[in-house]
């Protein structure tokens, strides 16, 4: 049903909106993860499963 949906409208800059949001979000993440100041809390943040690991076994 909802394919049928789909082929009949007759929008074609969908995929291209889809696109482009797409990458707009995939553009924003690199930059937000690559922000000055982030290096001290991701290498603080990729010990937390270690370290919630030994809590749990003693």
């Amino acid at each position: 049903m909802i394919r049928e949906f789909l082929l009949k409208i007759n929008q074609p800059w969908l995929p291209t909106l889809g696109t482009a949001l797409f990458v707009g979000i995939f553009v924003g993440m690199l930059i937000w993860i690559n922000r000055r100041g982030s290096n001290s809390y991701y290498e603080e943040a990729s010990f937390l499963p270690l370290d919630e690991g030994v809590k749990s076994e003693r």
